[in-house]
């Protein structure tokens, strides 16, 4: 045999020895994060990855080096078989001492030694810091930050140091890499003491330190602050999670302040203000939850501590204790399959959550009546089944309910051998602009995958994300349970040279590692993220050259706002989207960037009453690199207006119950117990409710809130609880939420029986200081009750494959109902993951007064209980002061069936698939992800109700991308169709934006106000609100019932004409026209105009016509335009544009289509000009005046002309569909520039509609009627226009005292005098636009 023996180095520092036939070798090493290092706590660590291969068979792998300083850990065969083996190893070594020593020995007798020596750096002591910038704060992470420049590090160490500081107050900090030698040195916390001019800063191991200055000596420095008010919700904490919440109330200039709790920093947010100008600010202390004292500080941004407060907080949770947990009869194993358990517990204080957790799948919370088998919360026991899993090995498990843990060891020692990954994908056909990446594995397993585990970690190895894709989560698209093509989607907030590691765990329990850039199979396998973007590039603030808006100087006080941003760059495109960050209310919003016109648009809507002054953004990369807007120009911000700030939901201000004192003795059957509280709020009250629970049988009351006056800003509310004599016991009846939404969708809530909180919301309850009034004690009559019981219990089917269409499982149950039941007892499903379903949809099939029978049906999810079977538990049975419920244990020692049995069918490729969710939608439409389990590679398309198709634009086994789905304002129906086969038909409820509304609030106007009494009411937000008949901005007008009007065929022009039975001489004739169109650019400068010669006219029906119409643009193509006028003879409802428009009877509304337009330049905008025009006859004693203002309550402007006591009145809504999007527009009067006629008889008007430039199409709504004034116009009124009679008789009759007497006809002389009006008018524009046209042709030459 030849022995070949020889010396290589690898490039990255390491030897090969070979004493060996050339068929044992060594593969390069793969490490995961890098081989270069920084060293922390005087060591380094490595993780990698090597195969070792010969083909004539490997006997034996060694580990060590030539020093005895590197210690070796988690050493991991990954795959192996006789001639080969793939080792994963973590190492750690100190300072310059790092060597990977491995050894192979082949069966012929030869061996190979490989050494690598990584780099374990130590930090430079001539390391220096340069300060180059001031302080920025990122109200996205709470953190302050500036740039500094580094000098002294060495090029090819994988991570910068990570810093520390003795610094009084500083919780962290940490330096990352920006660009060009720059590093952004970022911080959190806020110091207990005044902060010195320079803070200290060193490297982990204690050396080399450097000072930079302060944040109290930078250009951040506030003064005139003091704490007003300060209220802290001191109270006993029901549960590990019911936090104490502080509210500061603080007249400062700083828009930041910290609190300090138990060495903890937190940051209030900004609520509400208070016409002083003072701020409140509002913290939920999450972190709190030991007992004994909490000592606050509140500190300003100054560093100087201004407020201490100690409380004290007591944590009083209920207590259970396992029932002798040794004890066979409390702990069975069943055949292998079940595990019962048995707790007993007193002193349950409300329907708390309680944490389950089952090592094999992973961590619930469930609340009553979930586990309670018996008993009432006195005392009760917790009576509860685990699905040990067949093929559990002997290794030890535990089972946790709350903080008392159960451990056993399994039964079985076969098939113990981790899940075979034999092909891993990460595909990236779902773009970086959707945050989603789709993992597909090829798997071989004797017991089927159960679960999946990703764990991330960003590029300073600092933990990011984490979840748990359990059998209802991944998808397995082709083959079987042991064998066969897994898909899972993951959808990220980072990814720049990231580190992931998966665990594939079968069901039991074993598990394969899946590493970031480690070797999962062969050498040629490995695990990494796909490059979706540059990774090198470094977006900063000087890669901007323009930041603007579409609306600045927004004024938000009581109303919606709409704006885009546009991004403009020197870099253009980027080598990815940008994405725009906001957190205008509690949310944290992210945008997407979309590049138009050579510039990147955000669309975003500000909700109203928010933080007036700068508005707070960030321009995030897909790295989280942050652009804050504090780091830019003044010239590149946003400007709010906000009379009032109110980010809260209600508060409740006063409360009292009933009885206030003592015991309630409940003596009669209709015996009523009460809270009575007041409740306030801003922005007005919508609707809420509030839950009150029984200490002892845990029923429940849920008790609805209306406001008696519709977004009341306070008001007082009464519930009430009506308890029988002959059918309560004595107990407490507490409030168990409350939760509170004013009129934007801003609510307060309180609950006591969550286990997990993580809602920043505020507690309505918070100024209510005494918890006493909370409860009311109650005292009923001794009495004996019978207790319902479990008589029979069935469901069909018992086989079920959850992989099929049909996953429906029908639960049939009897009750003996005792004294009385009080809730649906409730089936759970669970499975061997302690994944839990819960029947909900229960109907009683039959009822007598000894007996009920149940029945509930419920759809299993797709691939629930895989790869075991599911047990089922019935629990809920409440009677009068005790509850019961059946574990699947306890059903099967009655007989009865507990064991729902599984299989599983992969999707074919005739199929069309399943449907089990999608992203969410705006009723604009737009992109969709459909999720669910479909046929992969092959041809099928998404149908939709409204009876269109859609093909998809990517599509996998678990996820399909559509775009372009059409506007819809109510739900729509989605299905896969792949030739003759149908998926499950999926129901879309498409979300509305908020409205649009963005101008100042008007006043109430006319005289009296609103009319009187009678006519209307004042809402200072919405103005007047009139009451039927009466209509208009003041409520001192009524609408005319007209006749229908005839349709002119050959132009848009209507004609309305009242006709009385007097035939009076006031009667009015209006007419409305579309006149023409022009392009403007942003000065009012007219760059283009267009009349309407030619109209083709279509009837709908006897009250809907469209006139069609081209405009011939200047470049050759064509513009359509389509006019459709309907007639309402009746009130109605209609929506335009996301509000709710109420048509009056007899109104005309015009509906105006324009298609795509050519604009001149990206700052154009187009405007639709339409006249109307109120005629009375010549001969009549008259006086004309016209109006043009703007309504708050309709969020529109209107035109009235008004002539004698009648009007025609316009109404123009602020906002159009522009490119299937709802936003604001505006109009305007054009009257002085277009010489509109106006004398005593006739009034004209001309409006401008004006459109910003869009893509496809623009849709706007206008409507007119005629009304009735009861203030009509004299000589009087301002701007009237009066014939010589009536200015000579201003002490004579007005006129419309004189309507009802003077006799005339209107007839054909109004209706020639309005049509030779228009006609004027058309001759006049065409003039213009004669004109114009001369003039741009003599620019162009």
């Amino acid at each position: 045999m030849k022995i070949n023996i020889y010396f290589y180095f690898l490039l990255v520092f390491g030897f090969i020895v070979q004493f060996v036939i050339s068929d044992l070798k060594f593969e390069e090493f793969k490490f995961s994060l890098g081989s270069s290092f920084y060293a922390i706590g005087g060591s380094c660590e490595f993780s990698f990855s090597i195969l070792v291969s010969d083909l004539n068979g490997l006997d034996n792998v060694t580990w060590g080096g030539f020093n005895a300083f590197t210690t070796y850990n988690d050493v991991n065969v990954i795959f192996h078989n006789e001639t080969a083996q793939l080792f994963s190893a973590r190492v750690y070594c100190p300072i310059n001492q790092c060597e990977i020593g491995v050894k192979a020995y082949s069966k012929n007798g030869g061996f190979l030694y490989h050494t690598t020596y990584p780099m374990c750096q130590e930090i430079p002591t001539d390391f220096t810091i340069e300060q180059i910038s001031g302080y920025s704060y990122n109200y996205f992470t709470s953190a302050y930050s500036c740039y500094v420049n580094v000098s002294g590090l060495i090029d090819d160490v994988s991570y910068v140091p990570r810093l520390t500081t003795s610094e009084s107050g500083i919780f962290s900090v940490s330096i990352d890499y920006e660009y060009d030698g720059r590093y952004k040195l970022t911080f959190f916390g806020t110091p207990k003491t005044v902060a010195p001019k320079t803070w200290s800063f060193e490297y982990i191991d204690g050396s080399p330190k450097f000072n930079i200055s302060s944040p109290f000596n930078s250009s951040i420095s506030y003064v005139n602050s003091a704490v007003i008010d300060y209220y802290n919700i001191n109270h006993n904490m029901n549960s590990k999670f019911d936090y104490p919440q502080f509210w500061i109330n603080i007249k400062t200039n700083e828009r930041y302040p910290y609190i300090n709790l138990r060495d903890s920093f937190f940051l209030p947010k900004i609520v509400s203000s208070y016409d002083d100008g003072s701020l409140n600010y509002f913290i939920n202390a999450r972190l709190i939850i030991s007992i004994g004292e909490v000592l606050c500080t509140l500190s300003l941004q100054n560093y100087s501590d201004v407020y201490q407060d100690k409380n004290s907080y007591k944590y009083q949770d209920f207590k259970f204790e396992p029932t002798d947990l040794q004890s066979s009869k409390n702990i069975v194993n069943l055949d292998d399959l079940l595990t019962f358990l048995n707790y007993k517990g007193e002193n349950l204080t409300s329907r708390n959550e309680i944490e389950y957790n089952w090592e094999g799948g992973k961590t619930n919370y469930e609340s009553f009546p979930f586990g309670f088998g018996s008993g009432n919360n006195k005392n009760f026991n917790l009576d509860i089944s685990i699905f040990t899993m067949l093929d559990v090995s002997n290794s030890s498990y535990s089972f946790s309910v709350g903080s008392y843990s159960y451990s056993f060891s399994g039964p079985n020692f076969k098939n113990l051998s981790a899940p075979l990954i034999t092909k891993f994908n990460i595909l990236d056909t779902f773009s970086e602009d959707d945050n989603k990446l789709l993992f597909r594995f090829n798997y071989s397993t004797p017991n089927g995958i159960s679960k999946i585990e990703l764990f991330h970690f960003s590029i300073n190895n600092a933990f990011q994300n984490s979840y748990v894709y359990l059998s209802t989560d991944f998808n397995i698209i082709s083959g079987s349970l042991n064998n066969g093509i897994i898909e899972f989607i993951y959808t990220y907030g980072l990814l720049k040279n990231d580190f992931i590691v998966l665990n594939i765990y079968d069901s039991n329990s074993e598990y394969t590692i899946l590493e970031q850039n480690s070797y999962y199979q062969s050498f040629l396998d490995t695990l990494s993220f796909p490059q979706l973007y540059d990774q090198n590039y470094d977006f900063n603030a000087e890669n901007i050259s323009k930041i603007s808006f579409f609306y600045n100087d927004v004024n938000l006080t009581n109303s919606y706002g709409y704006n885009i941003m546009y991004l403009e760059t020197y870099d253009t495109p980027l080598p990815f989207n940008p994405c725009l960050q906001i957190i205008p209310q509690w949310d944290n919003i992210t945008i997407k960037g979309e590049w138009v016109n050579s510039r990147y648009e955000f669309i975003f809507y500000m909700p109203p009453n928010i933080v007036p002054g700068a508005f707070e953004y960030a321009i995030k990369t897909p790295n989280l690199q942050y652009i804050l807007n504090t780091e830019l120009p003044d010239e590149f911000q946003l400007n709010i207006i906000s009379d009032h700030i109110d980010l809260m939901g209600p508060i409740v201000t006063t409360m009292n119950k009933e009885p206030s004192l003592g015991v309630a003795l409940i003596d009669n059957e209709n015996y009523n117990i009460s809270w009575t509280f007041t409740v306030k709020d801003y922005n007005g009250f919508n609707n809420g409710y509030v839950v009150v629970i029984g200490s002892i049988d845990n029923i429940l009351y849920n008790v609805s809130i209306i406001s008696p006056i519709k977004f009341s800003n306070e008001f007082t509310y009464q519930i009430n609880i009506t308890l029988n004599n002959n059918t309560c016991i004595s107990q407490t009846y507490s409030i168990a939420e409350m939760v509170l939404y004013d009129r934007y969708g801003l609510n307060s809530t309180f609950y006591i029986n969550k286990a997990v909180d993580f809602t920043p919301n505020i507690n309505p309850l918070f100024k209510i200081s005494d918890r006493n009034l909370h409860s009311i004690q109650t005292e009923c009559p001794s009495g004996s009750f019978i207790q319902p019981e479990l008589k029979s219990f069935d469901f069909e089917p018992k086989n079920i494959d959850v992989g099929s269409l049909n996953r429906n499982v029908t639960f049939t149950y009897g009750i003996s109902i005792g004294s009385g039941i009080k809730e649906y007892p409730i089936v759970y499903l669970t499975s061997s993951t302690l994944q839990i379903l819960k029947c909900i949809d229960v109907i009683t099939t039959k009822t007598n007064s000894t007996f009920n029978e149940y029945k509930c049906t419920l759809t299993i999810p797709y691939g629930f209980g895989l790869p075991k079977d599911i047990i089922v538990n019935l629990y809920g049975l409440i009677g009068f002061g005790a509850y019961f419920g059946y574990s699947s244990y306890s059903l099967q020692q009655l007989g009865y069936p507990f064991l729902i049995e599984t299989s599983f069918t992969v999707i074919n490729s005739n199929s069309g698939g399943i449907i089990t969710g999608t992203s969410s939608i705006s009723t604009e439409g737009g992109l969709l992800f459909i999720y669910g389990r479909f046929p992969p590679d092959v041809y099928y398309t998404v149908e939709f109700s409204q009876g269109y198709s859609l093909l998809p634009l990517e599509k996998s086994g678990s996820i399909i991308k559509v775009d372009d789905v059409k506007p819809s304002s109510g739900p729509l129906t989605i299905w896969i169709k792949n030739g003759n086969s149908k998926s499950n038909p999926y129901i879309i409820k498409p979300y509305k934006r908020g409205f649009i509304k963005t101008t100042l609030p008007s006043k109430c106007k006319g005289t009296p106000i609103c009319g009187g009494a009678t006519h209307g009411t004042c809402d200072d937000v919405l103005g007047c609100i009139c009451n039927s008949p009466w209509v208009g901005v003041d409520c001192n007008s009524k609408v005319i019932v007209v006749p229908q009007p005839v349709f002119n065929t050959s132009s848009p022009t209507i004609i309305l004409n009242e006709t009385t039975s007097d035939n009076s001489e006031t009667n009015i004739v209006a007419l409305i026209n579309v006149v023409a169109i022009r392009e403007i650019d942003y000065n009012n400068k007219v760059l283009h105009m267009y009349s309407f010669d030619k109209w083709i006219y279509n009837s709908i029906n006897s009250n809907v016509s469209i006139y069609s119409s081209n405009i011939i643009n200047k470049n050759g193509s064509m513009t359509p335009i389509s006019v459709e006028i309907e007639y309402f003879e009746n009130e109605r409802k209609i929506e335009f544009a996301g509000q709710e428009i109420i048509m009056k009877p007899s109104s005309i509304k015009y509906t105006i289509y324009i298609d795509q337009y050519p604009f001149s330049t990206k700052l154009s905008q187009l405007q639709l000009i339409i006249s109307a025009t109120a005629i009375i006859n010549s001969n009549s004693d008259s006086c004309s005046n016209k109006e043009f203002d703007n309504t708050t309550s309709e969020s529109s402007d209107y035109v009235k002309l008004s002539i004698s006591g009648k009007s025609l009145y316009g109404r123009f809504i602020r906002r159009a569909l522009v490119d299937s999007t709802p936003i604001t527009i505006s109009n305007e009067l054009l009257d002085k520039s277009l010489g509109a006629i106006s004398d005593s008889h006739t009034s004209q008007s001309f409006i401008g509609i004006n459109i910003p430039i869009y893509n496809k199409n623009v849709k706007i709504d206008p409507d007119f009627s005629l009304i009735l004034n009861s203030n009509p116009s004299t000589t009087t009124n301002e701007n009237s226009i009066c014939s010589a009679k009536s200015t000579k008789s201003k002490s004579g009759l007005t006129t419309a005292q004189l309507a009802g007497i003077i006799v005339g006809s209107v007839g054909a002389i109004a209706i020639v005098f309005a049509t030779v009006v228009t006609i004027k008018r058309k001759k006049a524009l065409k003039k213009e636009m004669k004109v114009f046209g001369k003039k741009m042709q003599a620019i162009n030459n």
